[in-house]
């Protein structure tokens, strides 16, 4: 009895390492095994979406610029420390490289950080995703190697044995994907219903904006017809030449009158509810609310309360983009160069705008100094405590009833001074010795006119 809690000597225990502890015993299902492409759609072709499509575009720079636009401060314990990755940044023109990571994240969804050399991290370069084909992982999840097409068309292993390499950013992982989806997704993949596919949404808009300017062209320019009954061919295309040669305002004398007739779009025609439907449709594709910039006054106000949950959605990018770059990327840099990362236990973030969150006693204040109107601290109520105020109606029912008898009051005053006024000099028809003075107060006449 060797062991203390009873094992016989003769018997051998077997504990699992560290390693087969770790390994998951379910297994990744996919449907090839040599590759995981990106689902139904390439990269390649995701960013030639954007770069067609002004509806994605420009959600896609607006959030880029979020989430990039403020500064993003790095601070070490130690001051060498957090000035030796300043240095390094600045050496390097790490921030622009940075942006434009970000914009191509927010496209494909994915996006490979490569450092030029593992063992001293001189310098990092964007890998181009659209020449990334596929990943290859082994069936817990583990990646091997990226598949990447060379200029001679030939296919790569990107990152084989050398993993360290290369960072990956994914935008919204779930399921244990091989890849991510696009910030728009949904608008650029094809959809099946029953035993037909449907294009892309976004090939959808590219229809639609073509159909749009053949009426707008139609209109303008329609087909038109000129006959001229019994005429020969010799005489029509005389006549031709002469319809061709005709400028905007020329004159024609002629003694045969041509039936002329045009094709043009019917303008009752009402696209109205469809083309809103489909502005709601990319609205929620590009999870962004492009009427802050496009629509009126109303729905910009609208869409105002929806940015809130856009900058809540920065504020998490931010947050993961942060924390990569300090685990992948900046701590190994400290570490490369003599410093220790858990000693200095550096701090990445993004600055963000300093909103002051008021109380309700400050919004009752500014109600009653004239700061905010009483609509204004009520619907801040309504947002902010939860309170459920819904006499608004009555309210300014009231208001105005007490505007009106203020009104009213002021004329009664008003009325009731004239009435009472001392006559001018002009005016006043008293001979007494005061009101020929100018003493109209002291007048001592019979009738008092001047009172």
């Amino acid at each position: 009895m060797s062991s203390p809690i009873g094992t016989p000597s003769h018997i051998s225990e077997s504990l699992p390492t560290i390693e087969e502890a770790k390994a998951p015993t379910a297994k990744i299902v996919k449907k090839e095994w040599d590759r995981e492409r990106p689902l139904q759609v390439t990269f390649e072709r995701l960013i030639t979406y954007h770069d067609r499509t002004p509806q994605v575009q420009m959600p896609i720079s607006m959030y880029s610029e979020m989430i990039s636009g403020t500064d993003m401060e790095i601070q070490c314990e130690s001051d060498e420390a957090t000035e030796f990755l300043h240095n390094w940044i600045r050496r390097t023109n790490f921030y622009e490289k940075f942006e434009n990571m970000i914009t191509t994240w927010l496209i494909c969804g994915n996006a490979l950080l490569e450092k030029l050399d593992e063992n001293d991290i001189q310098d990092v370069m964007e890998v181009d995703m659209s020449t990334i084909i596929s990943k290859k992982r082994n069936e817990i999840g583990e990646l091997e190697y990226y598949e990447h097409r060379t200029l001679n068309g030939q296919i790569s292993k990107l990152g084989e044995g050398s993993l360290g390499k290369f960072i990956e950013f994914n935008l919204a992982p779930f399921s244990r994907k091989a890849w991510s989806n696009s910030l728009f997704h949904s608008l650029a993949i094809p959809r099946t219903l029953g035993h037909r596919t449907m294009p892309p949404v976004i090939e959808l808009i590219w229809g639609v904006e073509d159909a749009m300017g053949g009426i707008l062209l139609n209109n303008a320019y329609p087909i038109t017809t000129i006959t001229y009954n019994g005429a020969n061919d010799e005489y029509l295309k005389k006549e031709a030449r002469r319809w061709a040669d005709y400028k905007p305002g020329d004159k024609r004398v002629q003694k045969v009158k041509p039936e002329i007739e045009f094709f043009e779009t019917q303008t009752g025609s009402k696209y109205t509810d469809y083309l809103d439907w489909l502005k709601n449709t990319v609205q929620m594709g590009v999870q962004f609310p492009n009427e802050i910039l496009t629509g009126d006054f109303t729905s910009r106000a609208s869409s105002e309360t929806t940015e809130t949950i856009v900058q809540k959605k920065v504020r998490g990018y931010q947050r993961y983009l942060a924390n990569k770059l300090k685990v992948e990327l900046f701590d190994n840099i400290l570490m490369q160069n003599g410093f220790d990362p858990d000693d200095e236990d550096c701090k990445v973030s993004f600055t963000t705008q300093n909103v002051i969150e008021l109380e309700v006693n400050q919004v009752k204040d500014f109600a009653n100094s004239g700061l905010m109107t009483k609509m204004e601290a009520r619907e801040w109520l309504r947002n902010n405590t939860g309170m459920e105020l819904p006499d608004d109606d009555e309210i300014t029912a009231k208001d105005e009833m007490d505007q009106q008898i203020a009104k009213t009051n002021q004329a009664f005053q008003k009325e009731k001074f004239n009435k009472f006024k001392p006559l001018s000099l002009n005016e006043c028809k008293c001979r007494c010795a005061s009101c020929k003075e100018g003493q109209h107060t002291y007048c001592t006449g019979k009738k008092k006119s001047c009172q």
